[in-house]
């Protein structure tokens, strides 16, 4: 086993869980692999791709507009000690459910899946409006998470079955752009709409806008039939354990870092957190060896462009939210409200999601994804390595101008490994790819939102902890409460060092990323290239709207290659 393991990292070209592309680093004269056909469904793609975007936008937007809105929040429904539950249990029922999505959507089809969890994502989203209690607000919270997540992997799985690969990027750029964009003015709408009319039109602007989504998508989406095993085998091959494993081992890792806000060395931590690790590589051996359909397919993680592209996405994700969460914490330290320091992070995001967008386009024209992964890590790099030395002395140019490189990295980095993951498997595997990528993504930014609260926490207790005089209004209520209370402490010179001191918290998490950014750059320079080209085959109703268009020559010629 070890050795067919080892064949398959060395030998990638000849992995057949790769099989339908060509690798275009071989030399002259070897055989190429042939393309496998790609069947796309007609389709309005201006409307239909509206409709994607508009619930990527309301998924991702969800899982950060509470940021700013949760000291009013907390303050209505009297629950400081679950502050954080509000926003990790949105990303926890996200990314444990995220691991069977893709799974589902080659059983049941991809419309079974996506309306439904455009439905329980606005139940969701009315139950957390009319909350009463914090328990109320972040179960309901738990099930927007479900929809959520479902719709941001369907989304990505339906762009695969509806476009061409070697035109996705384009696509894909936008769906990122709009991730991203809707993940990072998360907080600038919620302190807009918590100051001007109530935190609980963070939730209720969801329902109409998904109406509206949910109506363009019913009657305009047209998928190709499901095809394979009848239901009773999927079911009866279904790996049930597997499942079990992956969401426990999820969840008590979770637990885990958020019970670290405490103490990192509290007993509670330590067994949640070794007991999570333990099950998860339980999951991994159980999917290498199950008999039954595995939840993860060994075989992504078997080939060494894959498993890099995989935990990319982990990381990527894991990065990026540290800097959708806790850069407008940061600013917020500074003296910023709530509005301002959403506009403040405004450039960030706005660079992110247009080089999103133009990167599909010369993804596209350069026909390889190698340059631009590399070239993206190591503007990662550079910006977080830069955003270490961020303080309360930093001026405004530099703050601005360091997270701007740290966002063209991030912004590159959310359409191209997708395009790259799915160029490396077959037609027939985009969906499960698909899917434990979206899991992978899922999965970093909960964890990154999690060990984030735990790491800058735990620096700040640290730090202030060796300040003299430190006020007693700061001793109660969490950390994020007491931020509005740091422009209030008297004399000046105090004040400036608790600023020093929190503001350099938030910085010990670029510590963090930096490496970790420089780490899959030297990775990336492992990737193989794979052709972007697929043999396309369009529904008859697309056919005949070409044929009308093509001369007489052309259909003479295609007469000729007809095979009978």
């Amino acid at each position: 086993m070890a050795s067919t393991n080892s064949n398959s990292m060395e030998k990638e070209n000849d992995t057949v869980t790769l099989a339908p592309n060509v690798d275009l680093t071989a030399p002259t004269g070897r055989p190429e692999k042939a393309a496998d056909e790609h069947h796309i469904p007609h389709n309005n793609l201006v409307l239909v791709f509206c409709a994607l975007t508009l619930t990527t936008f309301l998924a991702a937007l969800d899982s950060t507009i509470v940021a700013t809105a949760l000291p009013t929040i907390v303050a209505q429904l009297d629950g400081g000690k679950q502050y954080s539950w509000v926003g990790s249990s949105y990303l926890l029922a996200a990314a444990t459910l995220g691991s069977i999505n893709g799974k589902l959507a080659d059983v049941f089809g991809r419309k079974a899946i996506l309306y439904p969890a455009i439905v329980v994502f606005l139940l969701g989203s009315a139950l957390c409006g009319a909350a009463k209690t914090m328990v109320w607000l972040i179960v309901a919270r738990a099930v927007q998470g479900i929809g959520g997540g479902a719709i941001m992997q369907m989304c990505n799985i339906i762009i695969g079955d509806i476009t061409p690969l070697d035109q996705r990027a384009q696509y894909m750029g936008f769906l990122g752009a709009t991730w991203g964009i809707a993940s990072i003015i998360g907080p600038l709408i919620g302190g807009v709409l918590t100051d001007h009319a109530s935190w609980r039109w963070c939730f209720w602007i969801n329902l109409p806008t998904g109406g509206i989504a949910l109506t363009l998508l019913f009657c305009f989406l047209h998928l190709n039939p499901r095809q394979g095993k009848p239901l009773r085998e999927h079911i009866a091959e279904f790996d049930f354990f597997g499942l079990f494993l992956i969401i426990g081992g999820i969840i008590t890792i979770l637990l885990g870092f958020l019970e670290s806000e405490t103490s990192w060395s509290s007993p509670a931590t330590i067994a949640l957190l070794v007991v999570g690790v333990v099950t998860l590589v339980t999951f991994g051996w159980w999917e290498t060896y199950t008999k039954r359909a595995p939840i993860v397919p060994p075989r992504l993680f078997r080939t060494r462009t894959t498993a890099i592209l995989l935990t990319g996405a982990f990381f990527h994700s894991f990065c990026y939210y540290s800097a959708a969460f806790y850069l407008p914490l940061y600013f917020q330290v500074l003296g910023a409200s709530a509005t301002r320091a959403g506009e403040l992070v405004l450039p960030f995001a706005l660079v992110l999601s247009a080089i999103s967008v133009v990167i599909g386009y010369v993804l596209r024209k350069m026909g390889g994804y190698r340059l631009i992964i590399w070239a993206s890590w190591a503007l990662c790099t550079l910006g977080y390595g830069l955003m270490i030395t961020l303080d309360n002395k930093t001026s405004l140019a530099q703050q601005e101008i360091y997270t701007l490189i740290a966002g063209l990295g991030m912004g590159c980095l959310f359409p191209v490994p997708l395009i790259a993951l799915q160029a490396a498997m077959s037609t027939k595997d985009m969906a499960t790819s698909t899917g434990t990528f979206g899991m992978m993504r899922m999965l970093g930014s909960t964890v990154g939102v999690a060990i984030g609260q735990a790491i800058w926490t735990s620096e700040a207790r640290t730090r202030t902890a060796a300040i003299a005089n430190f006020p007693a209004i700061l001793n109660t209520g969490s950390l994020a409460e007491n931020v509005a209370k740091l422009h209030s402490i008297t004399p000046p010179e105090l004040k400036q060092q608790i600023l020093h001191a929190y503001s350099k918290s938030i910085s010990t998490l670029w510590i963090v990323n930096a490496p970790i950014c420089g780490m899959f750059f030297f990775l990336t320079l492992l990737l193989k290239q794979y052709s972007l080209q697929r043999t396309v085959v369009r529904t008859p109703k697309e056919k005949d709207a070409e044929r009308q268009a093509v001369t007489d020559d052309d259909e003479k010629e295609k007469e000729e290659v007809t095979v009978p």
